[in-house]
């Protein structure tokens, strides 16, 4: 309680992700992209638009924010 993630380091990330996203979830989440086809590319284009980076981000400032606290 009380974390709050500053996501200005990783704000070029984040809007490729929300692209990424938008162009997969609503086909695989409704059925009209079979997973087995469409998934392992959903992940690795996660991938290409920065998911580690800013899991990577968020990781780090949670653990300065849990010694400081």
């Amino acid at each position: 309680m009380g974390f709050i993630f500053d996501s200005s380091n990783v704000s070029t990330e984040l809007t490729a992700l929300a692209n990424v996203s938008s162009q997969y979830r609503v086909g695989l989440e409704n059925g009209a992209l079979d997973p087995d086809e469409y998934l392992d590319q959903f992940i690795a284009d996660l991938k290409t638009a920065g998911i580690d980076t800013v899991i990577g981000e968020k990781q780090a400032q949670l653990d300065e924010w849990l010694a400081a606290n």
